[in-house]
């Protein structure tokens, strides 16, 4: 939690700091920083609940407190790979293009392209489900294509009730900048080698600015 609260309280352009949680400990670290809480109902609790709509509870909330609420970047709390000038960025593509809804870190995808999707089926592996499979092994043929990079989700506080955004980020809105960053910059952590991951990160953060 440290890294992206830091990030945030970091960033020349963010005015206040909330955080929306189900953890008591969560909830009591953040007040630690200085952040404000928002506390999740039962409904939007646990492990499985969707995003979105905890996004969209969390800027309803916020949009009652703050008067002036016109944009919203949305960390998430299990990453080490954000920092104030991505924040930063994000809100200045936003704030100068009007016709903008959002903006969004992605990396560019390679040997996780979609047409090399595979999914198990009795035991053996098979072409992805509704995958269109005429496909080179040269991925350099393939178009292109990008997954979110756990990095930012930066939006005018409207489109969180537009339901209009790339599936499944339906709150960003129907015209979503990009922000390319390399692969696989944004990486969150859930296992001991995510945890690893981050920790050669942040040892070599300074090393890696001009390819961020």
């Amino acid at each position: 939690m440290f890294y992206p609260i830091q990030a945030a309280l970091n960033a020349k352009k963010i005015e206040k700091v909330y955080i929306t949680t189900d953890s008591k400990e969560i909830a009591e670290y953040g007040k630690k920083t200085g952040c404000v809480i928002i506390n999740r109902p039962r409904n939007l609790s646990g492990p499985l609940v969707n995003h979105g709509n905890v996004i969209k509870h969390a800027v309803n909330k916020v949009d009652k407190i703050e008067k002036y609420l016109k944009n919203v970047v949305i960390l998430l709390g299990n990453t080490v790979m954000v920092d104030s000038n991505l924040i930063d960025k994000s809100l200045e593509i936003l704030e100068k293009d009007s016709k903008l809804d959002s903006v969004m870190s992605v990396w560019e995808a390679a040997d996780d392209h979609p047409l090399r999707a595979l999914e198990i089926h009795k035991n053996t592996i098979r072409t992805y489900e509704n995958v269109n499979r005429d496909a080179s092994t040269a991925r350099q043929t393939y178009p292109k294509a990008y997954y979110y990079d756990q990095g930012v989700w930066t939006f005018r506080k409207c489109t969180v009730n537009q339901r209009s955004g790339p599936n499944p980020w339906w709150w960003m809105g129907k015209k979503c900048r990009p922000i390319i960053r390399t692969w696989t910059a944004g990486r969150d952590i859930h296992t001991l080698f995510d945890v690893e991951l981050a920790k050669w990160y942040l040892k070599n953060k300074s090393k890696l600015k001009h390819i961020l």
